[in-house]
């Protein structure tokens, strides 16, 4: 084939390489290499001390190990950090403290979420790889970007990069070939080592002990490591500085300046609607705006209506921030003036919802005490307050940076709220406002399954004082020490002290605080008190969690039963309830079917247990038409764990039931015809 021109020049033919890509290789250098090492022991430390020990102190300690290395390895000399960055980093530690001083899930949850964000703008601050600024809403983007997107996209580059540089130099192949061949002669050392000490015989047992968990937490870390790797690498290298897409940021405002204006018109004539109907709470003459019956009572007020205008408040903040985000401005002058108008009205009117949302939860708090998620509510309250009030002056000074603050102040009222322990305020309101005479009663119920083990010293406290209140406080304070899983006791009849073995990664000053309250308040008590408290926890640790319980049987002789609801009392005071439905899950029980029914030594709390009291059982009975029926007879009798008692459930009229006793009855025994 002649491959000549005409001109006698040689034509080669192009080369056709298939469309094979050359994959691309970061180019790192051994420093990169050795904080790679350090960020998977940081990985590997987090996983162990955090997520293996339940985020106690371990997550305190691990969070700041990764703090360290990261800040050591992304901190640059040409790159001078915000101080705005810098604030988040701090903020970022102080929370992390948190879980050293709390216990609660909840709370524990949202502030890992918070300590996350605040240390991601923390190391793209002192990386200096924002795309767009640290002052705006855009910033969520980058970040957004930067966390989710651009380490995947990067993890093969980074992963070859790694690689090249740890064979590139001969140290590095010296030093694995130097540990391969550590190996066999550990198989010889150590064995020497344990027989001839004790102590680290102690130690290899140990670690052999826990070495099914060492081998997970090393598996976890070399599935996580690479990503972690892989965000330092691209934070570091600043690889995705060139993705910023000017064209979608050119034209992310696409919404008709009009349209905008005349949606939030709609909406604020709606508003202005709303306000004329709150003028029949205030003038007789539109008093028949309110519906047929209402009465208005502190109770009422307090509960109607709460979330929705809470939801309302974030609604309109949403709104407000999609509008600036997406709606066209006027060129030079940003935002049309009528707009900015009506976007104020909408923002003030929120204003007025949120102020009259907080006096409904104030009302709330002095009607029926304060709980977690009423002390969260009002702190979202008030951070919603900060926004609107930064959004209010972003409208008219767009140049003035919102975001910046909005972050800063938030994270500042969250994490003082926690390290403040919100448990412990929740339980110090309740427990002053009833000696104050504001609260009639204080929920111990809700202290042992809402709150964490902060609720423990002050209700100690109060098990000190005298009267009915101390006893329900001492009933709490078994309750803890017999199924609080945290705390963990040693007594002997005597003394009571605390377990302090346990591993340093699981410390927590709520529950040391706790145990300590706990072991103090037991061990102020008289010796009898003492006794009874150790005999009654100690039958229910040997054999109460096997079977040690009161049985009731009950025989059906109705056929209109569908299903039955008890309560059971000491001395006529409920303490537990239990239920039973047809186990084949049909529509009623049978006709002379037998119901078994268990009340383990579990629901029960000292003093109000049945060797100290009469035992009682109630029930209510549902029938098949699903009408509710109490039965008004209230059994007692002096019952005894371990022991059987038979009922006959009787139907002698319609939906007409009676419970009669079919054992035999002692003289203790009394069947009162009571209203229950």
């Amino acid at each position: 084939m002649d491959n000549s021109l005409n001109g006698g020049e040689y034509f080669k033919p192009p080369v056709i390489d298939g469309g094979k890509k050359t994959k691309k290789t970061l180019s790192l250098d051994k420093k990169d290499g050795i904080f790679a090492l350090l960020i998977f022991g940081c990985v590997f430390v987090f996983i162990d001390f955090a997520v293996m020990y339940g985020f106690n102190l371990g997550f305190t300690v691990a969070f700041c190990a990764v703090f360290a290395v990261f800040t050591a390895y992304l901190a640059k000399r040409d790159v001078r950090p915000s101080v705005f960055s810098c604030l988040c980093g701090l903020l970022s530690l102080a929370g992390s403290a948190t879980f050293t001083f709390s216990r609660n899930i909840f709370m524990n949850c949202i502030m890992l979420f918070l300590v996350t964000a605040l240390f991601t703008i923390y190391i793209f601050g002192i990386s200096g790889t924002f795309r767009h600024g640290e002052g705006g809403a855009r910033m969520i983007g980058d970040i957004l970007y930067g966390v989710f997107v651009s380490p995947f996209e990067n993890l093969p580059s980074t992963a070859r990069g790694i690689n090249a540089a740890a064979f590139k130099s001969k140290n590095a192949l010296y030093i694995i070939f130097g540990i391969a061949l550590s190996v066999p002669a550990l198989f010889v050392i150590i064995p020497l080592l344990v027989s001839g000490d004790a102590a680290f015989r102690g130690l290899v047992q140990m670690i052999g002990k826990n070495l099914g968990e060492y081998i997970l937490v090393l598996i976890l870390s070399l599935v996580f490591a690479p990503f972690a790797v892989a965000y330092a690498v691209v934070r570091k290298k600043n690889l995705d500085a060139g993705k910023s897409n000017a064209a979608v940021l050119k034209n992310r405002r696409f919404f008709p300046a009009a349209a905008a204006i005349s949606f939030l018109c709609v909406i604020s004539v709606t508003y202005l609607f709303y306000l004329f109907s709150q003028l029949a709470y205030f003038f007789s003459a539109f008093s028949g705006l309110l519906p047929e019956g209402y009465e208005h009572s502190a109770s009422v007020y307090a509960r109607e209506g709460f979330f929705e205008m809470f939801a309302i408040c974030v609604i309109n903040v949403l709104i407000i921030s999609a509008v600036n985000v997406f709606c066209k401005t006027e060129k030079g002058r940003g935002l049309p003036a009528f707009l900015k108008g009506v976007e104020c009205f909408i923002l003030l009117f929120t204003v007025l919802i949120l102020i009259t949302a907080v006096s409904k939860m104030k009302l709330n708090i002095e009607t029926y005490g304060l709980s977690l998620y009423r002390l969260l509510v009002a702190l979202f309250m008030v951070m919603l307050f900060v926004i609107l009030a930064f959004f209010i002056l972003h409208i008219f000074a767009p140049k003035i940076s919102y975001m910046q603050p909005v972050i800063l102040i938030c994270s500042v009222l969250f994490i003082a709220l926690a390290l403040a322990d919100a448990d412990s305020i929740v339980v110090r309101y309740n427990i002053d406002a009833y000696k104050n005479g504001r609260l009639e009663q204080i929920d111990f119920a809700y202290f042992a399954n809402g709150l964490s083990e902060s609720a423990v010293p002050y209700v100690a406290k109060l098990a000190q004082d005298d009267g009915e209140i101390a006893d329900d406080a001492l009933n709490f304070i078994i309750y803890k020490m017999r199924n609080d899983p945290d705390i963990s006791l040693d007594f002997d009849g005597v003394t009571l002290v605390s377990k302090r073995k346990r591993d340093f990664r699981q410390f927590n000053f709520t529950v040391y605080s706790a145990e300590k309250s706990i072991c103090d308040y037991y061990n102020s008590l008289s010796q009898d008190t003492k006794s009874k408290i150790y005999n009654y926890i100690a039958e229910n640790e040997s054999d109460a969690k096997y079977g040690r319980e009161i049985g009731i049987e009950i025989l059906i002789d109705s056929g209109n039963v569908r299903s039955m609801e008890f309560d059971y009392s000491i001395d006529g005071k409920t303490v537990c309830s239990g239920g039973c439905s047809p186990a084949d899950e049909s529509l009623s029980f049978k006709y002379g079917e037998t119901v078994y029914c268990q009340v383990p030594m579990d629901s029960f709390v000292y003093p109000e247990i049945p060797e100290n009291g009469i035992f009682g059982i109630s029930a209510t009975v549902f029938t098949k038409n699903g009408e509710e029926v109490p039965i008004e007879t209230l059994c007692e009798w002096n019952a005894k764990f371990g022991e059987s008692y038979r009922f006959t459930l009787h139907e002698y009229a319609e939906n007409k039931f009676e419970l009669t006793p079919e054992f035999d009855l002692s003289g203790d025994y009394t069947k009162a015809e009571q209203q229950v």
